[in-house]
């Protein structure tokens, strides 16, 4: 997992501290001379811009003077202006939803739509293209074949794996989330084994409980998929990894990719299990009319 690098400034002891440039802002605000408030009032609602912005073109952003920006810099306990530049640049590397957005992302809605139109096909293109349909047929036959599948997803990789989960139900019994609701990790992984397929989606900006996961379901037994950004390189061991592009020209980013490979997994299943599928699929619709539950 890549970790956040610290940073040492000359308000701390001896340890390194990671702290968000953001955060820095906020905690010396109400100290800030008026002048120096204009300056963080720019960082606070485009901290991202920094990592283009010289200090000259800051101070004129600001309306300050350069010496302005010395004083700004030190106060928020930074060498110089590059060292705070660094720091945002590595928020916007590491897919801060914050520091990605910036004054040129605002843009009418029709031009965005192009624009998120534009981005969802060429990452769907790219992460298809880089990789092969060997590895994601056989993800789909391990599927298929496992005892049980397990499926795991944080923060954003959480609808992820829901959806996933709910598309393989459809496809076979034995598809279960992982943690399951309220369950800690131990309490789930207990019952992973061999012949088991985890799939875990390890999307940007990913907990540290994933390559604990990732281990611990490989050392039980279980074939480990997962799916990720390009930005993953420690894969903890697992069995496969795809790698899907999500990065946009904005703020948030793109999981059509991730998706599509959920589809294609699932429709891969399906036909694999052949027989035993259909009727799963025409139980469930069964039981549907039965209930009433759809229209």
């Amino acid at each position: 997992m890549r970790e956040r690098a610290v940073v040492a400034t000359p308000m701390e002891s001896s340890e390194a501290v990671a702290v968000s440039l953001h955060a820095r802002v906020r905690a010396q605000y109400e100290q800030l001379s008026p002048v120096e408030r204009r300056l963080a009032d720019v960082v606070l609602n485009f901290p991202g811009d920094l990592a283009s912005y010289s200090a000259t073109e800051l101070a004129g952003i600001s309306d300050v003077s350069n010496t302005a920006v010395s004083r700004f810099v030190r106060r928020l306990g930074f060498a110089n202006f590059d060292e705070m530049r660094r720091l945002a640049r590595q928020e916007q590397e590491e897919g801060s939803p914050l520091y990605l957005l910036g004054r040129s992302t605002a843009a009418p809605s029709v031009l965005l739509a192009e624009r998120h139109v534009e981005t969802a096909t060429a990452n769907l293109r790219r992460t298809f293209s880089e990789n092969t349909p060997e590895t994601l047929s056989a993800i789909a036959v391990a599927l298929a074949e496992a005892r049980q599948v397990w499926v795991c997803g944080f923060r954003h990789g959480r609808f992820l794996a829901d959806y996933l989960r709910w598309s393989l139900a459809h496809a076979r019994p034995g598809v279960r989330r992982l943690p399951g609701d309220g369950e800690t990790l131990g309490e789930t992984l207990i019952d992973v084994g061999a012949g088991d397929v985890v799939v875990v989606f390890a999307m940007r900006r990913r907990v540290p409980a994933i390559a604990a996961l990732v281990r611990a379901a490989a050392e039980q037994g279980a074939k480990v998929a997962l799916i990720t950004d390009p930005g993953m390189v420690n894969t903890a061991g697992a069995t496969w990894a795809v790698r899907c592009q999500t990065r946009t020209r904005g703020p948030i980013d793109d999981h059509a990719s991730a998706l599509a490979v959920s589809h294609v997994l699932t429709e891969q299943v399906i036909v694999a299990l052949q027989q035993a599928s259909s009727q799963r699929l025409g139980g469930i619709d069964d039981i549907h009319d039965r209930l009433d539950e759809l229209e």
